[in-house]
């Protein structure tokens, strides 16, 4: 439920699984636009989850800080993803951190899941120079880890909420993307493309339609909810790229997820100049 991206999710069993060279797909931005514009600490960002015409949940994005390490500005950022209490068909929430660089780059992932047994962690460190990856994995009530290994690192990678940011960081070009994304411990694809043209998108929470431009794309991974397949979504059509709407398939088939609330500094959805 979260991508826009598990979107939202995310050892690495290297390029074997489909056989390519991960390394040759680069997933620095391009555009114009910078990770300045598209991170911005205490943007809040709230977006309802509904199939059909039922309210099933929430989605809360945030950008906590900014620290350096490396030379390289570091964005710390969580998702927030929580079910409507009652529904008799789902009961999902999860908590997502994810260190994201200047470059759009995972540096450290760590993921909160709710089980019937409590909640359990998933971390990734990712450490470029060594290209390694290590991975652990516990319970969140002692954080005593019962899993942990390192893997070979050998793409620039993604885990689910640093593809959110990526996205943002790419749009308004006519591209295509395959990009490495890292998720239930293998190396996957998925494939974002891009469009230039301005398309306006209507959401319940304004009375004016948002200028936006669109994404699509196919998710090779199953994630949150069953999250895969074909996915599509709209963006401000601005430097700030906040995703406005989306559609994407989970096991109950298509939900709809759509910008509700949201707080960044000087900044409202854009009307079509």
């Amino acid at each position: 439920m979260t991508h826009f991206v598990k979107l939202l999710s995310i050892g690495i069993v290297s390029f074997l699984i489909f056989g390519l060279n991960f390394s040759n797909f680069k997933t620095n931005p391009t555009n114009e636009n910078s990770g300045k514009n598209i991170f911005a600490v205490g943007e809040d960002l709230i977006y309802e989850v509904k199939y059909t015409f039922i309210k099933i949940g929430e989605i809360r994005i945030k950008t906590l800080r900014k620290f350096t390490k490396d030379g390289l500005e570091i964005f710390e950022t969580r998702a927030y993803i929580d079910s409507y209490d009652r529904l008799p068909f789902v009961d999902l929430h999860s908590i997502y951190n994810s260190q994201v660089s200047e470059k759009f780059l995972s540096e450290m992932f760590i993921g909160l899941d709710k089980h019937n047994i409590g909640w359990r962690f998933t971390k990734y460190d990712f450490d470029y120079k060594k290209k390694s990856i290590f991975v652990q994995k516990g319970f969140k009530e002692n954080w005593k880890v019962d899993f942990e290994e390192y893997v070979p690192l050998n793409a620039e990678l993604q885990d689910g909420l640093s593809l959110f940011f990526f996205a943002r960081g790419n749009t308004r070009q006519n591209k295509t993307y395959d990009i490495p994304t890292y998720l239930n411990e293998s190396t996957t694809l998925t494939t974002i493309n891009f469009y230039k043209k301005p398309e306006q998108i209507k959401i319940d929470a304004l009375d004016y339609d948002v200028d936006c431009v669109k994404i699509d794309g196919l998710v090779r991974f199953t994630g949150i909810f069953g999250l895969t397949g074909n996915f599509e979504g709209y963006f401000s059509n601005d430097e700030a790229s906040v995703p406005i709407k989306a559609t994407m398939k989970v096991i109950l088939g298509n939900i709809n997820i759509e910008l509700k609330k949201w707080d960044r500094d000087d900044w409202q959805p854009p009307r079509k100049s």
